[in-house]
């Protein structure tokens, strides 16, 4: 029953494909019959370390490429990454990728990355291969393959390699609408080979899992001003295959024919809304985000879990949209189904402001504002290490642009200051800081030559009572473009000076040279140099001398 389900489906994606297929073949003649472009990059580095152990290979290398075929105007993209790390890296460095289109239409082959939903397929790389189907309104979309490869325990590494299974996946897409007006269903699975490792991993214990997401994911456009996003997922995630069996009145009961349900089986759901208003000089958007304790889904990688946040964002332009003023607020708290010893509760909010009086000046102003609260939840906090703070934050940003005939020069000027104030004198002396920085940028471009020149100072000082950190330093860059600007050369050099407790700590000097030549259209060369002076003046710390050289050619046809 189940194969004739799949059968029907897909002899309608067929049948649709023909049709619109047929509408769009007449057109073929039109274009060119075979066509090939894109680029080939090979890149060699040299490296060397005197003082400290060295931390990378003393020479390396890899090769990139992505060239894209085209079959009577037909885009077959490929992109491969070769490197001799592969040679020794636990996770696949080798992709290759193949997703040709046509319309509506596009094929997905090898290494693909896509993202349908924040909450189910999102941003998961799969080696295998798929399909997205888009003709007018419908879209659809079928991917298949292996989610990780198995990684074996190597116990004579020197480097810490975390054993895995090897995880095999799979997701559907079934939606209506645009880009910008649509909903969308999303079903996922995801499934551990057990028996994907040759050996037992004895320093780290693993466990083969199963997991099922299904999510709907949705733009709406209600009028011209006004837009609703919502994505709501639910999965359930067994942490173990081969775990007790479920209790005969547990709700996961009813899901026993799609997933392996069992004493490790959880099941949690996420939620976020977007709904906004805009007109042509101001907007406000509300968001609701919640995410239960342990959401997992094998179509993502990370998720901030046991959270919810409320957050509203205003902004309006003024002056014939000279000056913009946004604004955030928002609440954030914890332990939604109240299993942790305490809940926190934390307020984040921000006003920024960007005004561009005229074509000389600008001015940025962002004041930010974080706080938290340790409140009740299993267990009620003691006030002698409650946690309470607030944390706030000034960045001023002027900008000073001034365009001569013969040359061009701009400034700008970064004031900031950061500080936190725990509200618990029992801890306050362990928590309180202030840092202050402040960073200046000089550029002068000289029209006719091409020529740059900038200096730059930063100084930085955190202040706690544990300890006094100042950084004193100044850094200039020089760069020109020669031979009708094919060959363009540039220069860096920074000196810092870093003090401890009112002590020298350590100077540090930092140079690089980067060189690219445009040979032809087709061919070039770039040459990268780098070197690190670190003179500790600490007796606890080693001073080092850090060398690099890159030399890379790239093909472009």
């Amino acid at each position: 029953m189940k194969w004739n389900k799949w059968l029907i489906i897909l002899f309608f994606i067929l049948v649709l494909f023909e049709n619109c297929f047929s509408q769009e073949i007449e057109n073929i003649s039109k274009q060119k019959a075979v066509e090939i472009i894109g680029s080939f990059s090979t890149y060699g580095s040299y490296y060397n370390v005197n003082g400290i152990d060295p931390r990378r290979k003393d020479f390396s290398w890899y090769l990139t490429g992505s060239p894209v075929l085209k079959l009577y105007g037909v885009e077959i993209p490929f992109s491969f990454t070769v490197s001799e790390q592969e040679r020794t890296f636990r996770q696949p460095f080798n992709q290759f990728a193949l997703s040709p289109s046509y319309k509506w239409a596009k094929l997905h082959l090898g290494y693909s990355n896509l993202s349908w939903s924040p909450f189910t397929w999102s941003g998961q790389t799969v080696m295998g291969g798929g399909v997205e189907l888009n003709p007018d309104k419908f879209r659809f979309g079928l991917l298949y393959g292996r989610l990780n490869r198995a990684v074996e325990e190597d116990l004579t590494s020197p480097e810490a390699i975390m054993p895995t299974f090897k995880r095999i996946g799979y997701a559907m897409r079934l939606g209506y609408g645009t880009e910008t007006s649509h909903v969308d269903f999303i079903y996922l699975k995801g499934k551990d080979d057990q028996n994907s490792l040759q050996t037992i991993p004895t320093l780290t214990q693993v466990l083969p899992s199963e997991n099922i997401v299904a999510g709907i994911s949705s733009k709406l456009k209600l009028t011209n001003h006004l837009f609703w996003d919502v994505d709501v997922a639910s999965s359930i995630f067994t942490r173990d295959i081969n775990a007790q069996e479920l209790d005969e009145d547990s709700p996961l009961q009813k899901f026993t024919s799609l997933i392996n349900a069992n004493s490790s089986s959880q099941w949690y759901n996420a939620y976020q809304s977007e709904i906004r208003y805009e007109e042509n000089n101001y907007k406000i958007k509300a968001k609701y985000r919640r995410v239960e304790p342990d959401f997992q889904s094998m179509g993502s990688y990370y998720f901030q879990t046991d959270i919810q946040n409320i957050t509203l964002e205003p902004s309006a332009y003024f002056l014939n949209k000279k000056l913009k003023i946004n604004a955030s607020a928002g609440q954030q708290t914890d332990n939604l189904l109240n299993k942790k010893a305490y809940t926190t509760k934390r307020f984040i909010g921000n006003i920024g402001l960007d005004w561009n009086l005229n074509k000389f000046f600008g001015f940025n102003l962002l004041y930010a504002n974080f706080s938290g609260e340790q409140g009740k939840g299993l267990k009620i906090p003691n006030q002698a290490t409650q946690q309470s703070f607030v944390s706030q934050n000034i960045v001023a940003l002027p900008r000073f642009t001034f365009v001569k005939e013969k040359f061009t020069h701009f400034h700008t000027i970064l004031l900031n200051k950061q500080w936190m104030t725990d509200r618990n004198p029992n801890t306050a002396i362990l928590t309180d800081y202030e840092i202050y920085n402040i960073n200046h940028n000089s550029n002068i471009i000289f029209n006719k030559s091409g020529l740059t020149f900038g200096i730059n100072y930063i100084l930085s000082h955190f202040d706690s009572e544990a300890n006094n950190n100042r950084l004193n330093g100044i850094g200039i860059n020089v760069s020109k473009p020669f031979l009708n600007n094919q060959l363009t050369t540039s220069f860096t050099g920074n000196a810092t000076k870093q003090l401890l407790n009112k002590e020298e700590f350590a100077n540090i000097f930092n140079f690089s040279l980067q060189s690219n030549y445009k040979i032809n259209d087709h061919h070039g060369l770039a040459l990268m140099g780098m070197f690190l002076d670190n003179q500790s003046k600490n007796i606890n710390n080693s001073s080092f001398r850090e060398f690099n050289i890159d030399l890379g050619y790239t093909y472009t046809f």
